[in-house]
């Protein structure tokens, strides 16, 4: 009798890429992949302060040009040197963000200092401007009613926009809340499903961010006068390269959703946080967020333009030089607002690449010296490139003294300084 013998096959399951993003919840520190970015959030700082060093340098030959009278003095270095300025906000907003995002006494801390921050900022403002802008008005006009008329006025006249924005305290800890009410695990209160309340509190910093930008808009369209005192309020950073970091902390809040869903735990998702495969992940997302942030950026820019220069286009026909003159203020007014300034972060995406959030110090006085020195490095600059610049130029005017007489060189150097301090 003829035996049918059964032939068992086995099924080998294809090996997957473990650091695909749908298996994240298999990864663990033996099938980690080794690649770690190298840069830390320290390492951004420190770059961000060369960068704006390189930039100064743009600024000292911008004065060089001034003061020789010739455009082409330089060439076009003053412009690519001083395009190095783009580049350190986001850079500083990314450090702080890692910092936020790595916050291991919980987000109190980082809240706590920010807010303090602010309220320095705001108040130490307010005490200026009360005390001794208004104050010293008020002796010439004979009282603090007229002379904070008068002081609105000079503000709104004299600044670009009618408004000027400088409290970078404001977009740090706006960008904290929304990493905090996204990815923050209350202890307490909003448990089980109530917790999607708590996410909802995100919200309240982006609606900030909105009415911020709406003020702007309106304030430089004459709508309405801002009082100065609204200015330490403001937000500073570009309104798209907000919401690139809201975009990242809702990809790490339902990141850790599909976690979980897996069938893992909060502790087990806590350890893989600071696996090579989420670092990897993070710098990636964040620089395909990027591109795609600047591309939405110059479309809203386009359009932005486009509307505020038909709207405000003066009746009739205008000379090509008034026109020109036009184009150029409708411009900065677009750029005022914070659009159009995103897509110069598409060329720090090679830092990203290389940048691990989650690499931390455990000796943190170091941070406190980088600022320091940052501030050394930008007055070294300043000093030393000044002084190559003055000294040039007063030897080629001791080679040539029949052609420029003493005080004509005098009333030239003042005016080099006072475009500097008035330029816009």
């Amino acid at each position: 009798m003829k035996q049918n013998n059964e032939q068992v096959i086995e099924v080998k399951e294809k090996p997957h890429k473990i650091w695909k993003a749908k298996y994240i919840h298999e990864v663990n520190k033996d099938n980690d992949i080794k690649y770690r970015g190298p840069l830390s959030y320290r390492h951004l700082r420190i770059i961000a302060w060369v960068f704006l060093a390189i930039a100064q340098l743009g600024v000292i030959l911008n004065f060089g040009t001034t003061l020789y009278q010739n455009p082409n003095m330089y060439g076009a270095w003053p412009t690519v040197l001083s395009f190095f300025s783009s580049f350190m906000s986001p850079l500083f907003l990314l450090a702080s963000f890692a910092m936020v995002l790595n916050a291991k006494g919980g987000y109190r801390k980082m809240i706590i200092m920010y807010t303090g921050l602010v309220l320095l900022v705001v108040l130490g403002f307010i005490f200026v401007y009360e005390h001794y802008i208004v104050g010293t008005f008020a002796i010439a006009l004979g009282g603090y009613s007229q002379a904070n008329i008068v002081v609105t006025q000079f503000f709104s006249s004299n600044s670009s926009n009618g408004f000027i924005a400088f409290n970078i305290f404001i977009d740090l800890l706006l960008c904290t809340l929304v990493t905090f009410f996204t990815n923050y695990r209350p202890t307490k209160y909003f448990q089980g499903d109530k917790l999607k309340y708590f996410r909802l509190f995100a919200l309240i910093p982006i609606l900030y961010e909105l009415g911020s930008i709406t003020i702007k808009i309106l304030v430089s369209q004459k709508v309405f006068t801002l009082s100065p005192l609204f200015f330490p309020f403001l937000t500073t950073k570009p309104p798209v390269a907000f919401f690139i970091f809201v975009i990242m902390a809702l990809f790490m809040m339902n990141r850790e959703k599909y976690y979980l869903k897996k069938g893992k735990t909060h502790e087990e998702y806590v350890e893989f946080k600071n696996t090579n495969v989420n670092s990897w992940h993070f710098s990636k997302t964040l620089s395909v967020t990027i591109v795609i942030s600047a591309i939405i950026d110059i479309v809203i820019f386009v359009g932005l333009f486009l509307l505020t220069f038909l709207g405000n286009m003066p009746e009739g026909e205008a000379e090509e030089a008034m026109l020109l003159e036009y184009t150029y203020q409708t411009l900065k007014t677009v750029v005022s607002w914070g659009f159009g300034k995103t897509a110069s972060m598409v060329l720090i995406i090679p830092i990203v690449l290389l940048f691990d959030y989650k690499k931390t110090y455990n000796n943190k006085n170091i941070d406190m010296f980088i600022p320091i020195g940052g501030i050394a490095l930008v007055v070294v600059v300043y000093i030393e490139g000044g002084y190559e610049v003055l000294k040039n130029f007063i030897a080629e005017l001791i080679a040539t003294p029949e052609e420029t007489p003493p005080e004509e060189t005098v009333s030239l150097f003042i005016k080099v300084v006072k475009n500097i301090f008035h330029k816009d």
